[in-house]
């Protein structure tokens, strides 16, 4: 049962969104800002290239866990409350990376800030407590923008203050002085969200979770690896097989469960979420896979152009850039077209760029068409899919139904890189450095097929009657 704390009062939507804005501007800098810094870290504490990819991994689990839970103790005690105590984590774990004298703080750092993943999930549910309708979504929008431009902007001035500043140490200290600043503005300038879930907490059901995620997102990460054969890979699959049935039999039961299974399968949400897990297995399956095709020598391989990073930065940056302006752009084409019409818009782009990838990857002009038509497709879904699962959700479920959302994002991209691992090791020759042509045109047919059912079920999607005049609320 829902309770609203505060009487309703009129406030301008830029107070809500404004600072918000800077605040997943510094998430999508910090998610850029180390990438291009891996190989930095890995000689600065003299790790190998294998050692140094749990860098990533070990973040990426603990944003698995962190971000249901976070999220609903966000609909419980406050979502201004868990991104302070979100951006405080990030914070301590940037300081414990910078200073670290080993690899293992470092890692212990990278999990730190897992919970970097659930401040987008906390920011729209402030918004959508205070701000509805069209200037809700306004604000999604320029949220997802901020984040976006944020991860482009982090990207390439780490890759220049790694190259120019010989002390890594001041170099990885920048992220933390910018979420110092983050943190005095979530602390000083954005109001607290006014409404509240059921105080009793699912103890039972939030390990049950947690655990599956992390077997789950272990196992695969261990199958790009070593490929699905692997016992331990089977073992920990069947592990979170065993889970995922108990946690669903529990929260069925359970009388305030940890998430609304009941809510997540309506009619008005289900497809939304699928459409969500396809999205997140197309966009982080095929990230790397786009760049090794970009940068494979057409001599040697018999495709891709050759291109060096410098070049290939240039597609990650127009894509990157094109993504901003979808999800700039999605709240005034929902205006007059609806948002469900704007999704299928954007699963339309991405079917139609990733056809004209397998069947034009030889010709530049078609792969970097399909590369511009992507990034619109990919903007436009990554504004409006969390801006409608926020509108459809009760007003006291936002947090953590967003939250669902980005962890749906997650489960996708890593059974995708999973799945696109093994496709792309089918097509690699006994002694051969490099897969087939076969295998990328394969994984480019399979994101077809994928945003085909998403689009279909999307068609069987109902929406409730849309009211985009209704702007502003407590």
């Amino acid at each position: 049962m829902s309770e609203t704390l505060t009487a309703p009062i009129r406030v301008k939507a830029g107070t809500v969104v404004g600072f918000l804005v800077f605040v997943e501007l510094t998430s999508g800098f910090i998610q850029g800002y180390y990438l291009p810094l891996i190989a930095a870290i890995a000689g600065h504490l003299q790790v190998s290239d294998a050692d140094i990819t749990w860098f990533v991994t070990l973040q990426s689990l603990a944003a698995g866990v962190s971000v249901p839970i976070l999220a609903k103790l966000g609909d419980i005690f406050g979502h201004r409350r868990m991104l302070r105590i979100a951006i405080a984590c990030v914070f301590a774990g940037a300081v414990l990376i910078a200073f670290s004298p080993g690899f293992t703080l470092t890692l212990v750092g990278r999990v730190i800030q897992g919970p970097l993943a659930v401040w987008l999930p906390l920011e729209i549910a402030l918004i959508h407590s205070r701000i509805k309708g069209e200037t809700a979504r306004k604000g999604v929008g320029f949220l997802i923008s901020a984040l976006t431009i944020g991860a482009l902007i982090g990207g390439i001035l780490g890759g220049v203050l790694g190259t120019a500043i010989s002390s890594l140490t001041v170099v990885l200290l920048v992220p933390a002085v910018v979420l110092a600043l983050c943190l005095v503005i979530v602390f000083t300038l954005i109001p607290e969200s006014t409404t509240r879930t059921s105080p009793k907490i699912d103890g039972v059901g939030f390990t049950l979770l947690a655990l599956f995620m992390l077997a789950l997102l272990f196992g695969l990460r261990m199958a790009q690896a070593s490929g699905f054969g692997s016992a331990l890979v089977i073992l920990l699959l069947i592990v979170s097989l065993v889970l995922l049935i108990g946690f669903i039999v529990w929260e069925l039961r359970v009388k305030v469960p940890a998430i609304d299974l009941r809510l997540i399968a309506s009619r008005a949400l289900w497809p939304i979420f699928v459409t969500s897990f396809v999205f997140g297995m197309v966009l982080f399956g095929t990230q790397s896979l786009i760049t090794t095709f970009l940068a494979a020598d057409p001599d040697a391989a018999g495709y891709g152009f050759g291109f060096n990073p410098g070049v290939i930065s240039l597609f990650t940056a127009g894509t990157a850039l094109l993504g901003a302006v979808g999800a700039f752009a999605f709240p005034y084409l929902a205006k007059p077209l609806g948002i469900k019409t704007v999704i299928l818009m954007g699963v339309s782009f991405a079917i139609i760029a990733n056809i004209v990838l397998a069947a034009g990857y030889a010709v530049l002009p078609l792969v970097v068409t399909a590369f511009c038509v992507n990034g619109l497709g990919i903007g436009l879904l990554l504004g409006a899919l969390p801006a409608l699962i926020a509108e459809l959700a009760p007003s006291d479920q936002t947090g953590i139904a967003t939250g669902v959302y980005n962890s749906l994002r997650t489960l996708g991209g890593a059974v995708a890189g999973a799945i696109f691992g093994v496709i792309l090791t089918a097509f690699t020759a006994p002694g051969a450095a490099v897969a087939g042509v076969g295998g990328y045109v394969t994984v480019w047919i399979v994101c077809v097929a994928l945003f085909v059912v998403a689009f279909l079920v999307l068609l069987v999607q109902r929406t409730p009657v849309e009211d985009a005049t209704k702007e502003v609320v407590a």
